[in-house]
């Protein structure tokens, strides 16, 4: 019997994703459990396995088109059996644009789930269109009901809008022969920059800045190197924070409507760039981690955060953010806050430069923090409290046991 394999959900905030790149051919023998697609959506990039086995008898979603969870992407069925049959009598349970359950009642999943294949709806004449489709549609001034489609079942798809010769259609600029390129907009990219411009937006932004004298710090990052055990500066930071963190509750909290909420744990998310976009990896209950323990988990978070292998939780659930530059040589910078959370730490790169100490002129490694912080929250005062809190644990770290 024919099966239909809807876009699955990844995570509980995901709406929509991309599909990137399919593994397999129409007309292919997939098994359940093998490589089916490739997979973008707002946080990572993961490879999508088969539920199902059989004959890969249509493909309905066209790569780089963005797909809303549990829309219809793909039919599965015996060779030569009729797709377009088993395409219709799911449509009852299932149709193009729309959702078998609302997005927060679905369950998680690693792999694409297969939609119940039910009666055919009675409604025959309503005309369906792929995301991509009423998106050109929009574009152009077009009523895609006015196009016929050529995709699966009268589907219309992006071509057909293209191909459309209706009157008073806006033909779309082109860009100039020289001198610019269009790069397509990521589906990773519009999310951030959308989630960038909406905590701007609605939060008010404030930032604190001071130096750290890090040479207690390099001490202690030699002792440890000299016992074996590997850690970096920005563990370091990220150790120190998340004690800070503890004495300053507001600093690891949230706020909506009616309420502002502390929480009891720490999970410091720890900036990290890919090529395709900014990543926060969360490190979960980081107050109760041991330096070397917090240096192990960042080490493994970074690299499979560049490898595309974290699971969609291990994006989600942070209180509070560190960012470093300071391998890039950027001395300071302004963060903006990953909301919900309150704030997020900037950390500038580390250098030797002269300060008067005792009235004496010294070199020491001085390094840089910005703390932007939610003034909502959390007053300028408080706020200063705890960056400087961050501040006396790096120059003193003897105060972390």
């Amino acid at each position: 019997m024919g099966e239909i394999i809807i876009m699955p959900k990844q995570g509980l905030q995901m709406t929509e994703g991309i599909i990137t790149n399919w593994l397999v051919n129409e007309g292919d023998e997939i098994k359940e459990g093998e490589p089916l697609f490739e997979m973008e959506t707002d946080k990572l990039a993961i490879t999508i396995d088969s539920t199902a086995s059989g004959t890969l008898l249509k493909i309905l979603c066209e790569e780089d088109e963005i797909v809303a969870v549990a829309d219809p992407i793909a039919v599965v069925g015996e060779p030569g059996e009729d797709y377009e049959a088993i395409l219709a009598a799911g449509q009852g349970s299932t149709a193009p644009g729309a959702t078998a359950a609302e997005p927060a009642d679905l369950p998680e999943a690693s792999q694409p789930a297969v939609a119940p294949v039910t009666e055919a709806p009675e409604d025959a004449g309503h005309v369906f269109a792929s995301p991509r489709a009423k998106t050109c549609a929009k574009e152009r001034g077009i009523d895609y009901h006015d196009v016929p489609g050529s995709g699966p079942l009268g589907m219309v798809i992006e071509r057909d809008i293209l191909n459309a010769q209706v009157p008073g259609a806006r033909v779309p600029m082109t860009a100039p022969a020289r001198g610019e390129h269009q790069i397509p907009v990521s589906n990773m990219r519009r999310i951030i920059a959308q989630r960038m411009t909406d905590s701007l937006n609605t939060l008010a932004q404030a930032n604190h800045r001071l130096t750290v004298d890090m040479s207690a710090a390099v001490a202690l990052r030699r002792q440890l190197q000299d016992a074996e055990l590997k850690v970096s500066y920005n563990d370091i930071v990220i150790r120190c924070v998340a004690k800070a963190l503890t004495e300053f509750p507001m600093m690891n909290s949230t706020m909506d409507d009616q309420f502002i909420t502390t929480k009891d744990y720490v999970n410091i998310g720890m900036a990290v760039a890919t090529d395709e976009g900014l990543l926060v990896p969360v490190i979960r209950d980081a107050d109760l981690k041991t330096l070397p323990e917090i240096s192990q988990i960042s080490k493994d978070l970074a690299t499979r955060t560049k490898e595309n292998k974290l699971t969609p939780d291990e994006l989600t659930g942070g209180t509070f953010t560190v960012s470093n530059l300071g391998m890039f040589d950027i001395e300071s910078f302004t963060a903006i806050i990953n909301k919900p959370e309150a704030g997020i730490l900037a950390v500038g790169k580390m250098e030797k430069k002269p300060v008067v100490c005792q009235d004496e002129i010294v070199i020491r490694p001085l390094m840089q923090l910005s703390l932007t912080y939610d003034h909502r929250i959390v007053d300028g005062a408080p706020a200063a409290l705890f960056l400087r809190r961050i501040k006396q644990l790096l120059e003193h770290p003897g105060l972390l046991i």
